[in-house]
């Protein structure tokens, strides 16, 4: 029991000579600990995921198909698709799209050279290189998170 009242006037600042009273030290506390409690919930919300180079140095390129494999990727990770803009782009496709080597509906296309895809939700995620032959080519990855 010492031990707790030295921690709480170490806490509060608030030594023998002081003229403050439990009361205050109580009043004074439980700001202190939501204020604890708030940069604690704020600190678990800021962490990010890895960051993942797909292809490591060779960069999004020809023959990149498997680079994926033993990776633990998960949710909240950021693939880093790098590559020369006016030669290749990603595109996100589902696992038909992804087998065939062809975008047949919708997707979500990349050209910046320098794409930053947040993978959101657990599951699987398809990315091809559209442009012709590519695909075939090895430019693609399907990634479990």
């Amino acid at each position: 029991r010492p031990l707790f009242h030295f921690s709480i006037l170490v806490i509060f600042g608030i030594n023998k000579k002081s003229r403050a009273t439990p009361s205050m030290a109580r009043a004074t506390m439980v700001p202190t600990l939501l204020v604890l409690l708030l940069v604690v919930c704020c600190a678990t919300t800021v962490v990010h995921g890895k960051e993942w180079t797909v292809g490591d140095n060779k960069g999004w390129s020809f023959g990149v198909s498997g680079w994926e494999s033993g990776k633990h990727i998960q949710s909240g990770d950021v693939l880093v698709f790098k590559y020369n803009p006016g030669m290749h782009n990603v595109v996100q496709v589902g696992e038909g799209d992804y087998n065939s080597c062809r975008v047949s509906g919708p997707s979500r296309t990349y050209t910046s050279g320098n794409d930053h895809i947040q993978l959101s939700h657990g599951g699987k995620a398809f990315f091809i290189c559209s442009l012709p032959g590519h695909c075939q080519q090895g430019m693609k990855i399907a990634v479990t998170a």
